[in-house]
């Protein structure tokens, strides 16, 4: 095959993905059309079945994206926390990983454009779950919670999965609050919309407020 022709294909499938990132997301899957995703993608409407089996598979492929860009965010933390020994000064290594798996997680969701566009769909999968939602759960969701929970198991000395969970959920309620009221937050104190300085602040706030829930525990 052509170099030219590969390109093109390539091409095609990716403008394809990230305009069905955006449709799906703003109108949700049901009334999301794929004559509206292949006119913003610049493709014909025959691309859809062609590349993706149809508008399930390509919202399947859109998840498989979102799980990606994720992943990029938090494999490296994870994969840092699961291969490191907390016997030694355990509780203030656990904070420290903790915190910095917190930031990344508020850089990406709340100061990253890719983050606005992720986080329409899986809020959206949260209130009205699809077949696809195993998908954005196992890939995303549990390890990060279940990692965050360990993590405060060893901060807590409690060894209470469930509650560990709990409060890990309680503390990325925080990141999703910001997220989810943007505009709320940016019309009631006056924001610019999450630029550098606002997301340190917001960053600041989060760990602050994180710190204050688990010292009286630790």
């Amino acid at each position: 095959m052509p170099k030219s022709v590969k390109k093109n294909k390539a091409g095609a499938q990716e403008r394809l993905l990230e305009a069905a990132l955006d449709i799906f997301g703003r109108d949700g899957y049901e009334a999301a059309t794929t004559r509206a995703i292949a006119k913003k993608a610049g493709v014909n409407i025959a691309a859809i079945p062609y590349y993706y089996n149809g508008k399930e598979g390509l919202y399947r492929a859109v998840i498989a994206h979102i799980l990606a860009l994720i992943k990029q965010q938090i494999d490296e933390p994870i994969r840092k926390i699961n291969a490191s020994n907390f016997e030694k000064d355990g509780k203030s290594k656990a904070q420290e990983e903790f915190e910095t798996m917190l930031a990344a997680m508020i850089n990406f969701m709340i100061g990253s454009v890719q983050g606005v566009r992720v986080a329409r769909i899986i809020l959206r999968e949260q209130m009205y779950p699809s077949a696809a939602y195993e998908q954005i759960f196992s890939g995303f969701m549990a390890p990060v919670i279940d990692t965050l929970a360990f993590l405060i198991m060893i901060l807590t000395e409690n060894t209470c999965e469930r509650t560990a969970k709990m409060r890990a959920l309680a503390i990325l309620g925080q990141v999703i609050a910001f997220r989810v009221a943007r505009e709320s937050i940016v019309r009631s104190i006056d924001l610019k919309g999450y630029d550098a300085d606002e997301l340190e602040e917001i960053r600041s706030i989060i760990l602050e407020h994180t710190r204050n829930i688990l010292n009286p525990l630790m």
